[in-house]
């Protein structure tokens, strides 16, 4: 039994790693083009005004972008060193951070969606229209009610990276070996929850709120994962999941959605907090946002199913079961 168990476990660490690694290698040399390229520069310079409509700078701009091509740690990096030259306020600060939760690393999590059935400009546009919607209405509310007006100031530093080849590439090299370390935790986790019945439990917490948002309990752990490690660490299991084919089609596409708009709950929030964003916005302001925009995409997917088999859904979201 303990061998069954072992080898279930080792079978499922590959058939989720591999899959992950094709996506995230040939990306890690696209993101590092897409640095050197001056196209995230000329990008916060196309994005510029709408920036200066919800009350950021275009130095934070910047910051955003980075965060949107890159990832969050990039944009940090970035931030901090930037922090001398600007002066903004608390609700600025939280604003710009809780767009970047919601749009970040925007290539390679929309790709890991495209592999689990979902469009890669859906996913994408999805996002960076729901962060630049969320940045609208926190700057309304914050400005017209007069909160978090005063001067932000940190001691949150970040040392810049050293630029050299070298350095990036072995940084690089840890950080796939990182991702196949919490693969390999979260799956042994999920099969001793399976074993010792704690799995049930949670379908009692988690299924009965999911059916609000047209997510069946077969996209349970999909959904547990993603909340929890987020797109990119859990990004093989939420493919893996998808293509075994036990979850049907709306299932797939609502869980995806809403883990577009809504993931690491508890690291990334932890993170933005510590730099200075306000926890009316990271965390109450985002989960708000997101699970409202989740439930109106539910209404329109059921409205217009055709137009998102035709238009949204790729081969392998076809393949799965119907509602």
């Amino acid at each position: 039994m303990k061998n069954n168990f072992l080898k279930r476990i080792l079978l499922e660490i590959k058939d989720i790693s591999i899959p992950l690694y094709k996506i995230l290698i040939p990306f890690v040399f696209i993101i590092k083009l897409l640095e050197e390229s001056g196209i995230i520069n000329w990008l916060a310079n196309m994005l510029q005004p709408v920036m200066i409509s919800i009350g950021l700078t275009p130095e934070l701009g910047l910051v955003f972008v980075t965060a949107f091509l890159i990832n969050i740690y990039a944009a940090l990096v970035l931030f901090i060193n930037l922090l001398p030259q600007i002066d903004v306020s608390v609700a600025q600060i939280t604003i710009l951070a809780t767009m970047i939760l919601i749009a970040h690393n925007i290539p390679i999590e929309s790709t890991i969606s495209g592999a689990a059935g979902i469009n890669f400009i859906y996913t994408s546009m999805l996002r960076l229209i729901s962060a630049i919607a969320i940045g609208i209405i926190l700057n309304f509310i914050y400005k017209n009610f007069g909160l978090l007006q005063e001067k932000f100031t940190t001691f949150f530093k970040l040392q810049e990276a050293p630029t050299d080849l070298k350095f990036w590439f072995f940084d690089q090299i840890k950080t796939l070996i990182y991702i196949f370390v919490i693969v390999s935790i979260m799956v042994t986790v999920l099969n001793i929850l399976r074993l010792v019945g704690i799995e049930k439990l949670f379908e009692k917490v988690f299924v009965p709120p999911l059916r609000l948002f047209g997510i069946k309990k077969e996209a349970m752990n999909v959904i547990i994962v993603g909340l929890t490690i987020g797109l990119q660490f859990g990004g093989g299991i939420l493919i893996k999941e998808i293509r075994s084919g036990k979850i049907d089609k709306q299932s797939a596409f609502l869980s995806v959605s809403m883990l577009n708009l809504l993931h690491a709950l508890i690291e990334d929030t932890i993170l933005m907090i510590m730099v200075g964003g306000h926890w009316s916005g990271v965390f109450f302001g985002r989960i708000i946002f997101a699970l409202t925009l989740c439930f109106l995409i539910f209404k329109i997917f059921k409205k217009y199913f055709s137009f998102f088999e035709s238009f949204i859904f790729n081969k392998s979201m076809k393949n799965l079961k119907a509602n």
